[in-house]
């Protein structure tokens, strides 16, 4: 009887371990992404337009299936692509940026969600309705 005692006390103990050691790996991880963020490590997007994008959305295709890099760095990011979008995101909560860009005669809103996995790049054209969307690679 005092060998099955010990044996479930040993077991609970294990268990309460491997519980704290799983949350300890999940702050770690969690702390290391922001830590990657806050270093300015550039995350990597490709474009894919949205199913449905109306037929005035096709001329930018080119330029948005390129390769997109955010860098976050502390309260700003910079987006750079060879489709010609370069500019600076404004943080408008932890870890999400956005801003406005204009390419030839289309206004386009980005916002790169860097705040949760995976990290997301939208671009939209609100006036005619092109959307593209993108996963960190």
């Amino acid at each position: 009887m005092q060998l099955s005692i010990r044996t479930t006390v040993a077991a609970a103990a294990l268990a309460a371990l491997s519980a704290c050691t799983s949350t300890q790996t999940a702050q770690t991880t969690q702390s290391g992404q922001a830590a990657q963020l806050a270093q300015g490590v550039p995350i990597e997007f490709r474009m894919v337009p949205a199913q449905g994008n109306p037929g005035g959305c096709f001329q930018l295709d080119s330029a948005m299936s390129r390769v997109h890099t955010v860098t976050p760095m502390g309260s700003d990011a910079t987006i750079r692509s060879a489709g010609g979008i370069n500019d600076t995101l404004k943080q408008t909560a932890p870890n999400i940026y956005t801003t406005q860009f204009r390419l030839g005669r289309m206004t386009l809103d980005v916002v790169a969600d860097a705040s949760k996995m995976p990290r997301t790049l939208s671009v939209t054209e609100p006036k005619v309705g092109c959307r593209w969307n993108a996963v960190a690679r």
